[in-house]
């Protein structure tokens, strides 16, 4: 029995002496990084291996089908066609860093789009063929530090919560600003920021008046805007200013356009959650885009226009009258739109839209009305499947007007999935 147990521990014995001996002779193995998630700034974040700098990757794929024949006919050929398609590919990079001073953000968003062209073939000219146009931008491109943003993104005077596919009267644009934000907690926020006035011009030429009547000069001064914004449980509510200089070519002076708007967004849990209710008022003076007019909104995508009044050619900034003057287009916006959830996988909005618009001396005032509905279906989580019917009245226009009718219904399908 003696003999039995020496044997065996010798035999343990020997076993650890190699086993240790072969792992001794191994290599270390290169310590490998994993990706870990970061929960600081919300889901979806993770770090990127070997910083502390925390990425969010997202974005979405869409396609639209749009039907409604908006603009009317001009020597024997229309200027859009009754019928047609989008697809768009948005991918954005949102990127964090905590330092002493606090988060310094990096955004990236670019976009990728196809829509169906307008008719070819100019006015007098007929033509079977039609064309696409494809489209790829860096949306947005932008830093923030300290309260300090710089770069391509939205302006300080947006306001724009609204549920629909088709543009309000609202400014949607992204223009290259710099700007700071003062905090002062409980959700009560200050900004003002300079940001490029090219990307707000509306200039084009109307019936009886030359080119150089709507064209600018050199930009002198940017556009100065400001913001007072709370944003609270109850919901968010902004009040916006901006001033935009006017140099005209036609004469060797300037003016300044300016304008303000009050927009709020008021929460309803207790109807649905999800559910709010939001409206906009604004009045621009010298500068149509600030009310969604002119160069804004979706007036580009020209097949079964969604809104495309907003390409009419008389909408101008300004006009440069016989005595010299610069003459700037006054312009009312006013926006109402509910979104309500009637399950987790349906919801629907109703949104209303009227502006009015008076160019100066030209004779080429304005008046539109829009009412939008849709329903949404949500079948799986970040699959929207929806329609959506707009419709278009002009209660005054000019004789150089390109709707066809003074009233329009406009349809669209959309298919997006989100990740």
């Amino acid at each position: 029995m003696k003999l039995v147990k020496s044997l065996v521990l010798g035999s343990a014995a020997a076993f650890v002496g190699v086993t240790g001996a072969s792992a001794a002779d191994l290599p270390l193995a290169e310590p490998v990084e994993y990706v870990k998630v970061c929960d600081a700034y919300g889901a979806g974040f993770f770090y990127i291996p070997g910083t502390e700098t925390c990425l969010l990757i997202g974005g979405y794929a869409r396609a639209e089908y749009s039907v409604g024949e908006v603009t009317k006919t001009l020597g024997g050929v229309r200027g859009a066609n009754a019928s047609g398609f989008r697809a768009r590919a948005r991918l954005w990079f949102d990127a964090r860093t905590e330092t002493e001073y606090g988060t310094v953000r990096t955004y990236i968003r670019a976009q990728f789009q196809r829509d169906s062209g307008g008719v070819s073939g100019g006015v007098g000219a007929v033509s079977s063929t039609s064309t696409t146009s494809d489209d790829s931008i860096f949306d947005k491109a932008f830093v923030q530090f300290a309260g300090l943003t710089a770069g391509l993104t939205d302006s300080f005077w947006d306001f724009k919560p609204y549920p629909t596919f088709t543009n309000p009267f609202v400014s949607d644009r992204t223009l290259a600003l710099i700007g700071y934000t003062y905090d002062f907690g409980g959700g009560f926020s200050a900004s003002a920021a300079i940001e490029d006035g090219t990307g707000r011009r509306a200039t084009s030429i109307s019936n009886g008046f030359a080119a150089r009547d709507f064209d600018y000069q050199e930009q002198t001064y940017p556009d100065f805007v400001g913001n007072i914004r709370v944003q609270q449980g109850w919901g968010e509510a902004q009040l916006s200013g901006f001033a935009h200089q006017i140099n005209a070519q036609a004469v060797n002076d300037s003016e300044w356009g300016y304008g303000a708007q009050i927009g709020a967004k008021v929460n309803l849990p207790f109807l649905a959650k999800g559910d709010y209710l939001w409206g906009s008022a604004a009045y621009a003076e010298g500068a149509l885009s600030y009310i969604g007019l002119g160069t804004s909104g979706d007036a580009g995508f020209s097949s079964g226009a969604t809104q495309n009044i907003t390409s009419a050619n008389t909408l101008v900034d300004f006009v440069v009258g016989a005595d010299g003057d610069i003459k700037k287009t006054q312009a009312y916006a006013f926006n109402l739109g509910l979104l309500h959830y009637w399950s987790p996988k349906w919801r629907s909005a109703l949104q209303g839209t009227y502006a009015d618009v008076d160019v100066a001396s030209s004779g080429q005032d304005s008046r539109f009305y829009a009412v939008t509905g849709n329903v949404i279906w949500t079948p799986v989580k970040k699959l929207d499947i929806g329609a959506e019917l707009n419709y278009v009245k002009v209660d005054k226009k000019s004789a150089s007007y390109n709707l066809r009718d003074d009233d329009a219904f406009i349809g669209r399908l959309r298919i997006q999935r989100d990740f």
